[in-house]
């Protein structure tokens, strides 16, 4: 039997069909005798991957030693200071120069058991100073118009008489009612006194001779050797600062102890007539307050005080003590 082209083609697409259905293994729970569609299942064909691009190559030439940037230093900071307990100096007080602003009116007045005061006839060589420090030790000088004293040491570095070492108060001679104390340099004589008569039958304690008939000394008594006769006026001028003696220069009695012993003889003194524009001499002079006059006080040398800043024990003893004749005796 002949079959013709179209037919044949038919018949083999048929098979085909059927043998594909055929190698599907398909599960389902549907009952048997429905009919199956066949779903087909259409899968996209899978691009071929393409090749990744490989990116250009870019050459950087960089040094064999990398360079970093230079940066300024770090400053150290400086280290806290640590507190310290060091104290700041401590000032030295006013009464360090002049101990008698700190004295008794008994102490600024009184005397020391260095004479025999129920004797008056007992040897006066016992009394005396044993000797001086060297004449050139100190240097005094005498500022008429703010009647100081100032008892200066030298500058070691200098070997200036710029270090003070006590201030004093003084009365100089009055010109008014009797005479100036004469003005010049001097150097200090040998005479000492301890307890000694002017002419007007006044008395006075630790005389040391300046030149002449100008002697540096206590307060007047009006009694010889007779403590609780001390002039009133007397205290009050020197205490002040006021010109009274008649040429000498008065002193209260711890002041004139220590020149006493002190002082040696061919030590220098200046006697200026001082000017009132100094400010060293006026600070000075502000700062001198003493106690006040007492009518009743015990005079008694038992009962006399002693609070000043050196002893006689304390004196360097370099030129020994000669005895001289005491020059005419002054008025006051």
């Amino acid at each position: 039997m002949k079959h013709s082209t179209k037919t044949v083609l038919y018949i083999l697409i048929t098979a085909l069909l059927i043998g594909a259905v055929g190698c599907i293994n398909v599960e389902t729970n549907e009952e048997p005798g429905e009919d199956i569609t066949a779903q087909v299942v259409t899968m996209e064909p899978t691009a071929a991957p393409t090749p990744e691009e490989t990116p250009e190559e870019v050459t950087i030439d960089m040094p064999e030693t990398p360079v970093l940037p230079t940066l300024p230093p770090t400053p150290t900071p400086s280290p806290t200071p640590e507190p310290t307990d060091t104290p700041p100096p401590t000032e030295i007080p006013f009464s360090y120069y002049c101990p008698t602003v700190n004295m008794s009116f008994e102490e600024l007045v009184g005397s020391l058991p260095d004479f025999d005061e129920s004797n008056p006839k007992s040897n006066d060589s016992f009394w005396m100073p044993k000797g001086y420090p060297a004449p050139d030790t100190y240097k005094l000088l005498v500022d008429l118009t703010w009647q100081i004293v100032v008892a200066y040491a030298k500058d070691p570095e200098t070997g200036e008489y710029t270090v003070p070492v006590r201030y004093m108060t003084c009365a100089s001679g009055n010109p008014r009612k009797y005479a100036e104390t004469q003005a010049g340099t001097f150097q200090m004589k040998p005479t000492r006194v301890r307890f000694g008569n002017f002419k007007t039958g006044e008395t006075a304690q630790y005389w040391s001779l300046i030149r002449s008939r100008t002697y540096f000394h206590s307060t007047i008594y009006s009694k010889y050797r007779d403590l609780s006769s001390v002039d009133k006026d007397s205290y009050l001028a020197v205490t002040s600062g006021t010109k009274a003696s008649h040429a000498c220069i008065r002193l209260l009695v711890p002041d004139a102890r220590w020149i006493f012993y002190n002082i040696s003889y061919d030590t220098t003194c200046e006697i200026r007539k001082g000017s009132k524009d100094d400010e060293e001499m006026a600070a000075i002079r502000a700062q001198m307050h003493f106690a006040e006059w007492k009518d009743n006080a015990n005079l008694s040398v038992a009962f006399t005080p002693y609070t000043d800043n050196w002893t006689i024990d304390d004196v360097q003893i370099d030129v020994p003590y000669v005895h001289a004749t005491q020059p005419p005796v002054p008025k006051s």
